[in-house]
């Protein structure tokens, strides 16, 4: 009798195995970032998640509002925002790019918490001006992809070029710096746009004959205006401070804001609530002269996630009871925790919670959104349907088909969104009335900025995430952070950082305030919006890359010209 032949070898199957790291050296460009890595041990990666900023400041990536919504574009690659799987990296959206990266010849190494990214240095061929209405866009043809770094105010292309090339972008009023790991573009950052195209493979730079404030490198402490307001006992200064055995590095700008002419404003987006802008930006159409980042906002959707009141108008309300503060003509601080308690009421007594006002936190439920959204509202979830109220009566209602193309929004009208098949409360032509009140006195004041959470009052540590509807793993975090506070009659605009390794925790953070003799302190938007600018120059960034940032807080001159003499 013949024996069976003997089974196969078994196919040895190994499971994906995951690490995660807080730090990435791209083309020798050390910098503090979280990555996560799934794959094998032999060094393939099935998965590599990256922040969406950092893909877009260091690698080069684009995105760009569609009629369909945000896209995504990298070198031939192209997909939209909402298609792509997310996931959250330190309170960041993060997306997973291994094969957007592999196919255009990044090469992926993980060393402990580090990832190594390379990619070979191409030789710039050649350089094309656009002509007519396209005069400012300049075409580098290369011989292979290259990175597009944003570094501070300047602009890193991972590429080589000539002698040569280097006159010709300098005719075009350029200023180019051939380095080692590649060509910097000074001061051109924020100045251009840049677009990656392949075959053949090219970088598009948009608005080279921009006049770019950025290129203006003398230290912001020479600025007259700068000097004058040192003088009168303005405090720009950055000190290294010991939280335990961990130094952090904090920049801080102090301010008695009638001892030195200054107003406190908000600096929100103009006329609409969607969109990120860099902190010029929005520091410039207010003639602010020094700016910190604001309060938080959804990076995918680049919608509000908080409180912002600009001269007794709510452009987005506040949500979870998170801190905020809130102030008058005198610019004194008022710190606390906000809800908006909204009541639609109906002719018969009934009645309805509103649970945010101009917001992009979608929940289940009832949302109020005023002509501050907007001129258009457009649905956010797929289940929406709504009702316009207009001098208390329901005028028309609104379908999820409706919703999706967008419905406009009116000066004296009201629109309230049911989500998550929460029924409509009122049929078109019934009576209804709104009733707003805010569970602070804080929210009544008619300047107010939302973040969180809150940190310091009267000099005591007040942290409590749970309150705020923060998650644990958030206020573990070691992270940049923005702050607004206030101590020794001086207002106070901060950014700490680690100066020599791990960045701050919200306790470090606290405990570093109460070390600076800060009595009431608000946490702001950090990580890698973390940005503070003095006399248009961004002297600290989050990861060292200009972040584009939903709202800010901004101190001007009260005797400018043109400066709306409100605060």
């Amino acid at each position: 009798m013949v024996s069976p032949p003997p089974p196969p070898p078994t196919v040895e199957v190994r499971a994906a195995n995951l690490f995660v790291g807080d730090r990435l050296n791209i083309d020798g460009q050390l910098i503090e970032a979280p990555w996560r890595w799934r794959g094998h041990r032999d060094g393939t990666a099935n998965q590599l998640w990256l922040p969406l900023d950092l893909l877009v400041g260091r690698f080069g990536f684009r995105r760009s509002t569609q009629p369909n919504g945000q896209q995504l574009q990298w070198y031939g690659s192209k997909a939209s925002l909402k298609s792509l799987p997310q996931i959250t990296l330190q309170d960041e959206v993060a997306l997973n790019v291994a094969e957007w990266l592999t196919t255009t010849g990044v090469k992926i190494k993980r060393k402990s918490k580090t990832l190594h990214v390379e990619l070979p240095t191409p030789r710039l061929k050649g350089l094309r001006q656009g002509k007519g209405s396209n005069s400012n866009r300049l075409v580098l043809d290369l011989s292979g992809p290259a990175l597009v770094q944003s570094l501070d105010n300047n602009l890193l292309l991972n590429l080589q070029a000539t002698v040569k090339q280097r006159r010709q972008m300098k005719a075009l009023g350029l200023m180019p710096k051939q380095q080692r790991n590649g060509l910097m573009l000074i001061g051109q950052a924020e100045a251009v746009s840049s677009l990656t195209l392949d075959k053949p493979w090219r970088i598009v730079l948009d608005g080279i004959g921009k006049h770019s404030n950025a290129t203006n490198l003398r230290s912001p402490l020479l600025n007259p205006s700068i000097q004058a307001l040192i003088q009168r006992g303005l405090i720009f200064d950055t000190k290294v401070v010991n939280v335990g055995v961990k130094p952090l590095q904090i920049t801080r700008v102090g301010t008695n804001l009638s001892k030195q002419g200054l107003l406190l404003r908000p600096l929100p987006q103009i006329s609409h609530q969607q969109g990120l802008r860099f902190l010029n930006q929005l520091a410039q159409p207010a003639d602010a002269l020094i700016a910190i980042n604001g309060g938080f906002f959804n990076r995918v959707r680049q919608l509000p996630l908080g409180a912002l009141r600009l001269d007794g108008t709510w452009l987005s309300g506040p949500i979870l009871n998170r801190g905020a503060i809130g102030w008058g003509p005198t610019g004194h601080l008022s710190f606390g925790r906000l809800q908006l308690q909204q009541e639609l009421q109906g002719s018969k007594g009934q009645r309805w919670n509103l649970d945010t006002l101009n917001s992009g936190y979608v929940q289940r439920g009832l949302s109020r959104y005023t002509r501050a959204w907007g001129p258009i509202y457009q649905a956010l979830s797929g289940e929406e349907k709504a009702m316009m109220i207009i001098n208390g009566r329901v005028v028309q209602s609104f379908q999820q088909v409706q919703l999706a193309r967008g419905v406009p929004l009116s000066k004296d009208g009201d629109l309230v969104v049911a989500r998550g098949g929460f029924p409509l409360p009122a049929a078109t032509g019934e009576t209804v009335s709104i009733r707003m009140k805010a569970s602070h006195p804080l929210g009544e004041l008619p300047q107010v900025l939302g973040g969180g959470p809150l940190l310091l009052q009267n000099g005591r540590v007040v942290l409590s995430g749970r309150q705020e509807g923060f998650s644990p793993s958030f206020l573990s975090l070691a992270a940049p952070r923005s702050v607004v506070g206030q101590g020794g009659g001086k207002l106070w605009l901060l950014t700490l950082k680690g100066a020599r390794g791990s960045d701050p925790t919200l306790l470090e953070t606290s405990l570093a305030l109460q070390q600076l003799g800060i009595r009431d302190g608000l946490n702001l938007d950090g990580g890698s919006s973390t940005s503070l600018l003095v006399a248009n120059q961004l002297v600290v960034t989050g990861r060292g890359t200009p972040p584009r940032i939903h709202n800010g807080l901004g101190l001007i001159l009260r005797h400018h010209k043109g400066n709306p003499q409100r605060s």
